[in-house]
Order: C-alpha cells, then sequence, then structure tokens
C-alpha cells in the first residue's frame, strides 16, 4: 500500500480521536493496536480487491466507529461513502470525525440495517459490513441495496469456511448472490489467515428481504427450511 503523508497523518489523526473518544468505540485502547487491527486489516485487503477498486459508490452497514467505512474514505476520497450506524451516540462521533478530519466525500445515517436496505434498493455498487453478524445475516442486510452485478464483501476470521459456511451457501440461494473471489490475507506474516469474501449480487433482490427489523438475526435465512 502505497498512501500519501496526508493520507498517513489523517489515518493516525482518526486512531487517536477513535481511541481517546469519550464513549467507548473500540475495545482498543492503544493506538498501535488499534491501528494494526482496525486500519491495517481494513486496507490490507482492498488494496487487492479489483472490485473495490473501480466501485464509485460504497456503503458499509453497522459501521460503529466507522470500521470500515470510515477508513476507506481517508484512503479513497474519489469514491463515495455511506456509513449506517443505528446507535446514535456512534453516529454523533462519526460526524465529529468527519468533521474534524475535513471529509467530503462521506454521508452517515442513523438507521437499523434492514429499515435502510428497504429504503435503498439497487443503489451501491459495492457493500460490506465487519464484525457485524454471521455471514448469511450480513447478507441479508447488504444485498438489497447493492446494484444488479455489485459487490458484497464480508470481512471473515480464519474459522468462517468451517463454522458459518454452511449457513452462507443456503442465503446465497435465497438472495440471489454468489461467491465471486476470496482474498487471504495477513496483517503480519505468521498471523492467523484472514478473509474477504466477496460476493456477486446476480439477480434483482425480492421484495421480501430484508425481512423486517430484528427478524433477520432472531430467524437466520441460512436456517431457513
Amino acid at each position: 500500500m502505497e498512501l500519501s503523508k496526508e493520507i498517513q497523518k489523517k489515518l493516525e489523526k482518526y486512531v487517536n480521536l477513535l481511541v481517546n473518544y469519550p464513549v467507548n468505540l473500540t475495545s482498543y485502547k492503544d493506538e498501535n493496536d488499534a491501528y494494526e487491527n482496525l486500519i491495517l486489516d481494513s486496507l490490507i485487503p482492498i488494496f487487492n480487491d479489483e472490485g473495490f477498486l473501480s466501485s464509485k459508490i460504497i456503503l458499509d452497514i453497522g459501521t460503529g466507529g466507522g470500521i470500515p467505512g470510515l477508513v476507506w474514505a481517508i484512503c479513497f476520497p474519489e469514491k463515495r461513502f455511506y456509513l449506517v450506524e443505528s446507535v446514535k451516540k456512534k453516529v454523533v462521533a462519526i460526524e465529529a470525525f468527519i468533521e474534524d478530519l475535513n471529509l467530503k466525500n462521506v454521508k452517515v445515517f442513523n438507521e437499523r440495517a434492514e429499515d435502510f436496505a428497504r429504503s435503498y434498493r439497487e443503489c451501491f455498487d459495492y457493500a460490506t459490513c465487519k464484525a457485524l453478524a454471521r455471514g448469511d445475516i450480513a447478507l441479508e442486510y447488504l444485498t438489497s441495496p447493492v446494484k444488479v452485478q455489485g459487490l458484497i464483501s464480508l470481512f471473515k476470521g480464519p474459522n468462517f469456511f468451517r463454522d458459518e459456511w454452511k449457513y452462507v451457501e443456503k442465503a446465497q440461494e435465497l438472495l440471489k448472490v454468489q461467491k465471486d473471489y476470496t482474498i487471504e490475507y495477513e496483517i503480519e506474516k505468521g498471523q492467523k489467515k484472514r478473509y474477504l469474501v466477496v460476493f456477486r449480487k446476480l439477480e434483482k433482490t425480492s421484495k421480501k428481504y430484508p425481512r423486517e427489523k430484528g427478524i433477520p438475526a432472531k430467524y437466520p435465512i441460512g436456517e431457513e427450511v
């Protein structure tokens, strides 16, 4: 990754703001740990993701304190980013970060994932979430806002294919998406492998998805009979 000094400074400032914000936004209290596990983990795979690099309008649902959406907005000022977060105090924090960092390419919405996804159907080139939900649940949140032939990415740990894939396979069938490619990466050499799993939307999403708020998590689509 080659980042300009200006972008590097903004990333460092963002980490400082995130870690020291008066409301708890991350479990990382050390700036170096936060930089490694939040910033680098958000950036390393997408610099190898041609689908992301060619996308212009990008959605991050369940962004929390801005991960990965705000990180990406700092590094890719030519793209537009839409961040969705249901917790108001986190949205207030993100809005403050956007102002402090003087970002012009990002907008944040204080909405439930299900409500946003029903209102913004087929609008985005690329959608993602990080540490939001199991794979099948996340796909239900992310699929309807993406354009047909658009991409959906999930950040997942080393046990994803062992623990979650059986649920994701079922969700793919119902949502009309298909795994397109997987980017395997590690933050430091020798660490456990991580995955950015990228799906392609094949058809328009049925209007039954996403289901009403709370239902995707309570009755996961990957467990439907």
